[in-house]
């Protein structure tokens, strides 16, 4: 898979890398199969996006909100979630209830490679916007 990503977009490969990561491990304290899939067909070299305190602080988010997420559907399934700042975040395969929508926004280019890394689901739409303009 060849993705071309600006410098801030670049970014969104440490959470990716350390989720791919936290997945292969034996005590893994979360899955996401679709973080090492698209590692491995990028094909690069996560050591330098994997540090031990980078790492811990995704795991400790990815848990933290992953369970208030689930709390909020609970109470509301059929709720709409915007996930702003996409990037390669994997959130809704771990807290779907079958019945929330979903829309992941992100800068036009991190978009454009998220759709090379994710299959089209229903219940997601990809928003290729700026959140700090009105048109998204």
């Amino acid at each position: 898979m060849e993705l071309k990503l600006g410098d801030v977009q670049t970014t969104a490969l440490i959470p990716l890398a350390i989720k791919a990561s936290e997945t292969m491990r034996p005590d893994a304290r979360f899955k996401d199969q679709m973080a090492v899939d698209i590692i491995k067909a990028l094909d690069i070299d996560t050591a330098k996006y994997d540090r031990f305190l980078s790492h811990e602080g995704v795991v400790a988010r990815t848990i933290m909100l992953d369970r208030q997420l689930k709390e909020i559907i609970s109470s509301a399934p059929d709720t709409v979630i915007v996930n702003i700042g996409a990037g390669f975040d994997n959130r809704f395969a771990r807290v779907d209830n079958g019945k929330i929508r979903w829309f992941d926004l992100d800068l036009p280019d991190s978009i454009a490679a998220r759709k090379k890394a994710f299959p089209e689901r229903d219940r997601v739409t990809m928003i290729a916007g700026n959140v700090l303009e009105n048109a998204w």
